[in-house]
């Protein structure tokens, strides 16, 4: 049998404490960040030497990360208030499940050869607390190792409230490099040391007095039931029947875009993500056509704000630090045949205009709410079907980190949306950026019928730069 438990437990010892998280800790989603790994596996016997090695590195992870290891708990009966206590039983889960032999789950060799959809698979991957929501007790990070016919999969959620994508793409970054170090019978720190609680003070308390006249504030007292309306409106129809589409971006695609979305003048640069942003912004706008030419669409996306405050904080801090950025274009600029320049030019400024009194104008409201009103999302521009969110995730380094001699480079990642389609139906489009591939190209999941996905596929723009490669719900 493999292993003799699933339990697995920091290579060193660490002292029980409790850490207690920040405001921005506290506003994040209740959610598991989830994500499965595909390796090629020819020989069927090195299954339980892949499970030991990455059971090792997790181990030496969980001590250069020990919050990794603790679980989420109320320090006071304000629901801000929230810590990670490290017990004197720390430890993480971290499964492993024999598959191979399933009737329901196709040979590894069918699944990259369709570009590894996920459908079917997210159940039988995941360990159950990764399909369970986040509660008081929650653990920090769960995994599972999977065997298929003729490959791997390695699936691990990480809890929402420690970490944002910047710090789950460090998580993975370590636990690569200590899992390589295995296999090579060394042993290494791979983590920067620094104040992590001063940066969790930061991200509770405005360094400076935050502007007077706020509208946080009447927004906040208002969401929830604006919230309810809103979605009760949205839904009197029939839902939709949402789709996960993947649709990829080759290198020299992708310079092709960021040349023509940045137009003629040469004073207004954009980056490749503007200009990719911007062509699902623009070409949805066109395809929908469900709205007047008045109305506006509105963009939302999280924002790594690490290095953009005053003081910064270190780039490899493990928590969250991201500010939900808003912009809005006319629908009539969008659809017009600038559509695209205009887009990834407001896109831009967004990045550009970001300010950080505004953020702490937010931080001061987010810490002054009575508890009763407090942790009130603000989900009201997701539920107008000509908006979009987005997630870029491209800077992780998921499809290229090396694991080692033994387990090397994956040949995919893919995010594992546990929450039902349904959840996605009469809403905005939501747009996720994966992680660039070796060869520079990028792959971008996008919420959308099947009908609305082979509108975008016929569309004379959006067809000149991404393919189509498939589907799962």
């Amino acid at each position: 049998m493999l292993g003799s438990t699933y339990k697995v437990y920091p290579s060193e010892t660490i002292i029980a404490r409790t850490i207690k998280l920040s405001i921005c800790d506290a506003y994040s989603p209740k959610v598991w960040v989830t994500q499965v790994h595909f390796w090629p596996l020819a020989d069927p016997d090195k299954f339980q030497r892949a499970y030991d090695i990455l059971k090792l590195g997790l181990g030496r992870t969980l001590t250069e990360i020990p919050a990794l290891a603790g679980t989420i708990c109320h320090l006071s009966d304000d629901p801000r208030d929230l810590g990670i206590h490290i017990d004197h039983d720390p430890h993480v889960e971290f499964a492993f499940k024999d598959l191979s032999d399933s009737n329901h789950i196709p040979r590894y060799a069918d699944l990259k050869a369709n570009g590894f959809p996920l459908a079917g698979l997210v159940e039988p991957l995941s360990q159950p607390a990764m399909l369970s929501p986040v509660h008081e007790g929650s653990r920090m990070i769960t995994a599972q190792l999977s065997r298929l016919d003729g490959g791997l999969a390695l699936s691990f959620g990480v809890n929402h409230v420690l970490a944002d994508a910047t710090s789950i793409a460090e998580i993975e970054r370590i636990w690569s490099l200590h899992t390589a170090d295995v296999s090579n019978h060394v042993t290494s720190t791979h983590r920067p040391g620094m104040d992590e609680m001063a940066s969790r003070t930061r991200l509770s308390l405005p360094v400076s007095q935050p502007p007077t006249g706020s509208n946080y504030q009447k927004a906040a007292l208002t969401l929830l039931d604006d919230a309810k309306r809103a979605m009760q409106a949205s839904c009197g129809g029939d839902a939709e029947e949402i789709k996960m589409c993947l649709w990829t971006f080759s290198s020299s695609s992708l310079a092709k875009l960021k040349s023509v979305a940045a137009g003629c003048d040469a004073s207004q640069w954009i980056s490749t993500m503007d200009a990719l942003v911007g062509l699902f912004w623009s070409r949805l706008a066109v395809v929908k056509q469900k709205s007047t030419n008045e109305a506006e669409s509105v963009l939302l996306f999280p924002m790594n704000i690490r290095q953009r405050l005053h003081p910064s904080i270190d780039a490899h801090y493990i928590g969250n630090a991201i500010d939900i950025i808003t912009t809005s274009c006319p629908l009539l600029a969008l659809k017009a045949d600038s559509g695209l320049v205009t887009a990834a030019r407001q896109i831009r400024r967004a990045n550009t205009g970001w300010q950080e009194t505004k953020w702490a104008s937010w931080l001061a409201m987010a810490s002054d709410l009575p508890n009763d009103q407090a942790i009130v999302p603000n989900p009201l521009c997701l539920l107008a079907t000509h908006n979009m969110a987005f997630n870029d995730y491209s800077k992780s380094l998921s499809n290229v980190l090396d694991w080692g001699i033994e387990l090397g480079v994956i040949d995919r990642t893919r995010y594992m949306h546990l929450e039902p389609a349904s959840n996605f139906a009469n809403c905005a489009t939501a747009v996720f950026v994966n992680p660039r591939l070796t060869d520079g190209s990028l792959e971008v999941v996008m919420t959308a019928t099947e009908h609305l996905n082979g509108m975008l596929a016929a569309d004379e723009v959006f067809s000149k730069y991404g393919r189509f490669v498939t589907v799962w719900s």
